[in-house]
């Protein structure tokens, strides 16, 4: 007879150790063996665990490798200085290495070969999503303590700081860092400052 007081047993929950070896497993092996030998079973061995469990995170290789690549991998987003001149600087920094990887400079182009449809699209905005909220957050900010003034177009700012941090990862690495993390974050800082007057000639225009 069965103990009805006994409550069900919830599912196990998931071991957030065990994803995190699958993306360090990811990131190394794409640095090692290129983009095509990074396989799930390539990645199961190295992480030590089965191709079931990866599965059950990740739908597709492709969407596991999205992650390894352009996710956090693990480490937080940079806290506000409260100067937004000084937070774009950090913002960029941490773009450019992240891009100047071995993983991703392995990654990115297998990624856009294979992620043609608009389910990947999709997905890939999805992954970038907490961060694109942060660097929203990291604008509004601004703006409530007058730095800047409303209007912010904080996706444009978010992509010019993803391609041009992303083109130059790939390229050229690391290369001339300070003088790229310089002139990058005062161009964004310009755009964020000036957001309105750019809004104002617009409707002029029209």
């Amino acid at each position: 007879m069965v103990n009805s007081e006994i409550p069900a047993r919830a599912g196990r929950p998931r071991d957030l150790s065990k994803d995190q070896a699958v993306l360090v497993a990811t990131r190394r092996l794409l640095a090692e063996v290129g983009y095509q030998q990074t396989t799930v079973a390539a990645i199961a061995r190295r992480a030590e665990v089965n191709t079931p469990a990866i599965y059950r995170r990740w739908p597709t290789r492709e969407a596991l490798i999205e992650e390894a690549v352009h996710g956090t991998g693990g480490h937080p987003l940079p806290e506000e200085s409260g100067d937004l001149r000084t937070d774009l600087a950090t913002w960029v920094r941490v773009f450019l290495v992240r891009a100047a990887r071995p993983a991703a400079r392995a990654g990115v182009p297998g990624l856009l070969a294979d992620s043609q449809s608009a389910e990947a699209r999709q997905r890939l905005l999805a992954i970038g999503m907490p961060v694109r909220k942060a660097f929203q957050d990291l604008l509004d900010g601004a703006v409530a303590r007058g730095e800047i003034a409303g209007g912010v177009n904080a996706t444009f700012l978010f992509d010019l700081l993803s391609g041009a941090t992303t083109m130059r990862g790939l390229t050229r690495g690391v290369e001339d860092e300070e003088e790229f993390v310089d002139a990058l974050a005062g161009s964004l800082y310009v755009l964020a400052a000036h957001a309105t007057e750019a809004t104002d000639i617009k409707s002029v225009r029209r």
